[in-house]
């Protein structure tokens, strides 16, 4: 298929060979950077152009799914969970189109680095469609293939010439004693003009303490700190600064400057990083990068090494906020305030914890606290807005918890009929096997790739010999019996090798395909699901955390505005939306709601 102009329609269902059903689309969006939503690049815009393309080819809402990567880079090495999930899709033969933007949102790396990850999918006949190119690339047409490599490998050039560039300008304008990140809390960027050695004037940006907005605020944080330390006061924290920021009225950065995040509140890893942060102090230092789960690095800082010279001594390298002592004065407060160093606080211990699924009926998610018999769940909203409740919302960590155990128990425990939890149970079942996939072996996934590609190579054969069988009868039949018979031994013989194929993928599938465990999180002799011995008993942390990410989507909390909430059954105060957004406790799904065991 051509399509040289914005109108242009996607082929009928009936010619995506790839898997035999209607056209399922993934558009796939990307921005390397979060820009502001207006932005002619934004994945917002990406979204509506591609989607607007979508209703002129007639393709239902429900046949197409968003994959959106929002400050992931293409070029670099790392990781793109939404392109990866995509290709997970593709294999397991949910989607045959794949729109995009442009080209360049797809990938950055080199032509063959590219081709080699999408080589499997065009040969199952996937096709990629570039709306902003009006370009369609498909393994059909060999021309459009050789322009899908010119056009990655364009890209990746791009991208290696830009970030050259970069490089280069970076390093003149350090060496010309400028700074080239982004100005930390505190400071403002100022620009000079310095002279190269060349002769030429450069353009470059100074750190400076930021006077008349952010460097008084860090100033203030220091003496809080100070106060506590002179007074001997234990329960100073980083979460009681932000509170007290709040409550003089202080502005964060994004609040301030009314970008990315003009609603931006304290909170106490702000605090924390602005404390640990030699530059405040005067000192040159690098960040340190922390690591995601999977392995590969991150762009999140989770600690600053100063810069020392042959000595051993900290560079001097900006105008100081506080005096050094004084910033080491802090340092020292903030690895004793707690037992086991300065990052206490920041360690989740419940189950629910960091886990984006417990809110407050505010919307404002909850937060883990306390200790022993006293933990709980609260919400850490900032601010009252109109119509919110008064006061704090909290729930007992351990009543939350093992009520949501049983009644995500009682639910794998239903009936495969009970209505609603039918869906319930599919889309946890998916999800399941969505992460079995992100396991599966390179050995595996080969296989099914090659395969796949074999299957679709082979039905594109009996398209032909069925067309060529066409051609002959338009011209006046087959010349004798002989011919006839050749035809009929070719097509006996196709279709033997698809149905032997069509063995080995099924073979191959069945090897794969996990259903839910049922019988490993339900106990066999019908006793307490969640009692001493069970699974949920004796699973960790984040084995539990896993099996409740499987059934719901979101939890939200009332506030218990009778005794407090104490002596309040948790129940009465959860509302649960399960998994694909199913709401059980809906009058409408009466009778279809699994009994709590």
């Amino acid at each position: 298929m051509d399509i040289s102009d914005s109108n242009a329609a996607l082929p009928a269902p009936a010619r995506l060979v790839a898997t035999g059903m209607a056209i399922h689309a993934a558009v796939y969006v990307r921005q390397s950077e979060r820009r502001t939503t207006g932005s002619e690049a934004s994945t917002a815009a990406q979204r509506e152009e591609c989607l607007k393309a979508m209703q002129q080819w007639a393709v239902p809402p429900t046949r197409v799914e968003v994959y959106e990567d929002l400050g992931v880079s293409a070029f670099k090495n790392v990781a793109r969970p939404a392109y990866e999930q995509l290709l997970r899709d593709v294999r397991a033969g949910r989607i045959n189109v794949i729109v995009v933007h442009y080209m360049s949102r797809l990938s950055r790396k080199t032509a063959m680095e590219t081709f080699d990850q999408l080589r499997p999918l065009l040969m199952n006949r996937v096709r990629i469609v570039s709306v902003g190119e009006h370009r369609e690339f498909h393994a059909d047409n060999q021309i459009a293939l050789m322009e899908l490599l010119f056009k990655l490998q364009a890209n990746h050039e791009e991208s290696l010439n830009k970030s050259l560039a970069i490089k280069a300008a970076k390093a003149l304008e350090a060496g010309l004693g400028g700074y080239t990140g982004k100005a930390p809390f505190g400071f403002t960027l100022v620009h000079e003009t310095r002279m190269a050695a060349d002769g030429r004037p450069v353009n470059v940006k100074v750190l400076t303490p930021d006077a008349e907005h952010e460097a008084p605020i860090v100033r203030r944080i220091v003496e809080i700190v100070e106060t506590w330390i002179t007074t001997g006061d234990p329960s100073g924290s980083c979460w009681k600064i932000a509170r007290q920021l709040e409550a003089e009225g202080h502005l964060t950065r994004g609040k301030r400057s009314a970008q990315q995040r003009p609603d931006a509140l304290w909170e106490a890893k702000t605090v924390k990083r602005i404390l640990t942060d030699p530059r405040i102090a005067g000192f040159a230092c690098e960040g340190l990068y922390g690591f995601r789960p999977d392995g590969s690095p991150s762009n999140k800082i989770v600690e600053y090494r100063i810069i020392r010279d042959g000595n051993g001594d900290p560079v001097s390298a900006y105008p100081p906020i506080v005096s050094p002592q004084r910033w080491r004065r802090v340092q020292e407060w903030l690895m004793n305030r707690h037992p086991g160093g300065g990052d206490w606080q920041g360690r989740p211990s419940g189950v629910l914890s960091a886990m984006k699924l417990l809110y407050c009926e505010c919307g404002a998610l909850m937060t883990h606290g306390g200790s022993g018999a006293k933990k709980h769940y609260r919400c850490r909203r900032r601010a009252v807005k109109p119509g919110q409740h008064t006061g704090e919302v909290t729930i007992g960590a351990k009543g939350v918890e093992e009520y949501l155990a049983r009644r995500v128990l009682a639910m794998v425990a239903a009936s495969r009929s009970d209505g609603a939890a039918v869906t319930v149970l599919a889309n946890a079942s998916t999800r399941y096997a969505r992460d079995q996939e992100q396991q599966e072996s390179e050995q595996v996934t080969k296989e099914r790739d090659a395969l796949l590609a074999e299957r679709s190579d082979l039905r594109h054969a009996r398209q032909q010999h069925h067309a060529d069988k066409r051609r002959i009868m338009l011209n006046g039949g087959f010349a004798d019996d002989v011919a006839r018979d050749e035809w009929d031994e070719t097509e006996q013989l196709l279709a033997d090798r698809m149905v032997t194929l069509d063995a080995r993928i099924a073979r191959l599938e069945n090897s794969t395909r996990l259903e839910l465990p049922r019988s490993v999180w339900l106990p066999r002799d019908g006793s307490d699901p969640i009692g001493p011995g069970s699974w949920w008993a004796l699973a960790t942390r984040n084995d539990k955390r896993a099996f409740l990410r499987l059934f719901l989507d979101r939890v939200e909390v009332r506030k218990a505005y009778r005794h407090a909430g104490r002596g309040v059954p948790a129940g009465s105060r959860v509302s649960i939306t399960w998994a694909g957004g199913v709401n059980l406790d809906d009058p409408r799904n009466a009778g279809q709601l699994p009994g709590i065991v």
